[in-house]
């Protein structure tokens, strides 16, 4: 179906006409999705590709778009079982055993990930993409080495992207390899001069050595090109706090929420400080904050549990330890805790009102 001079919204219209008359014209889904995608409407554009699957169950493009589609809605289990129909079509495409491995890297299969990574490399050995994705899986499970070995070869292959440099440094910077983490992200700096994340992870870099002087250089570098970059304020703020110099750390942490008021992050660091100054209150009201951003974050309640704790609150301690069990049934650190404060309680109702048993339980 040819369609010229027209809007993109009538494009839609006859589109979706032409499917209504003919719908097992596989191409008329196909250029709807791809209207859909370039929108950014990735939802419509899933729906789309599932009718044209109900059509066709082995559309093989349809099955790699979304089972893409799902793994950006972190519906990963759907997608892999997409990527896995697409492999039954095509046993040979690198784009497939590729996604695959990302889609089990972020369930944090380390085997089933590199096992689809390996036939990806089998298919395709030069592609940068792929080594990274190697390294970030190696990475994320901490061998550090393995990591830069990999993203090594993603810069042989590509040593003008940035990115490259950028995931190395992440590695070096984990093995507290700071001065060679600086090198390479001076690297990423050299190929991009206004990128934020190499020149914020420099400024990182350089308080993590407590060269504050030159971390100070590069936090305002990246001030230059990005005022209202909420990350910058963030680390700026735990560089100060590094640097002993708490009261600017508190208002570098208050300029990032101003920036960006639902993010979690900036709140939980200033309650963190507020609980070293023994402001518990102040510390509760910033933890509060970040659970109503991400209300299903066990680490958080964890946070308010000891604040609660520290107030002498035991009854809202233990309400709010048993939900951050909740989210996290499996942290013994929790249970413990959780365990100790239960009896405590039940100590203190005991010597206040001897023989009588506590409601909570």
């Amino acid at each position: 179906m040819e369609i010229s001079n027209n809007t993109e919204k009538e494009i839609k219209e006859k589109l979706l006409e032409a499917i209504a008359k003919d719908p097992v014209n596989e191409n008329n889904y196909i250029e709807l999705c791809k209207i859909y995608l370039g929108e950014q409407n990735y939802k419509d554009a899933l729906g789309v590709y599932e009718s044209l699957l109900k059509i066709n169950p082995f559309n093989f493009q349809a099955l790699i778009n979304a089972g893409s589609l799902y793994f950006y809605f972190k519906n990963i289990n759907k997608s892999i079982d997409y990527y896995i129909r697409a492999t039954e079509i095509e046993s040979d495409s690198f784009s497939v055993y590729m996604n695959l491995g990302n889609a089990y890297a972020e369930l944090n299969d380390f085997d089933k990930a590199m096992k689809n990574y390996s036939k990806a490399l089998e298919l395709e050995n030069n592609s940068a993409a792929l080594f990274n994705a190697i390294g970030l899986l190696y990475q994320d499970n901490k061998d550090y080495l393995s990591a830069i070995v990999n993203y090594d070869r993603a810069i042989a292959i590509d040593p003008d992207d940035p990115e490259n440099y950028i995931n190395k440094a992440s590695s070096q910077m984990s093995m507290h390899m700071y001065r060679e983490a600086i090198k390479t992200l001076k690297i990423a700096v050299s190929i991009d001069k206004k990128n934020l994340k190499a020149l914020i992870c420099i400024a990182n870099c350089y308080a993590s050595i407590r060269d504050f002087d030159n971390a100070e250089k590069f936090f305002q570098k990246c001030y230059k090109i990005d005022s209202k970059f909420y990350q910058i304020y963030v680390c700026h703020a735990i560089a100060f706090s590094d640097a002993g110099r708490i009261d600017m750390a508190i208002d570098k942490y208050k300029e990032a929420i101003a920036i960006n008021p639902d993010m979690p992050n900036a709140y939980i660091l200033l309650g963190n400080i507020y609980i070293d100054q023994h402001k518990y209150n102040e510390a509760l009201d910033c933890y509060r904050k970040a659970s109503k951003i991400q209300p299903e974050d066990a680490k958080t309640y964890t946070f308010i549990g000891n604040t609660y704790f520290m107030l002498n609150d035991l009854e809202s301690a233990i309400y709010t330890y048993r939900t951050a069990l909740k989210y996290k049934p499996d942290s013994m650190e929790n249970k413990l805790v959780y365990i100790e404060i239960l009896q405590e309680y039940i100590n203190r109702k005991e010597k206040k009102s001897p023989g009588a048993k506590s409601v909570i339980s």
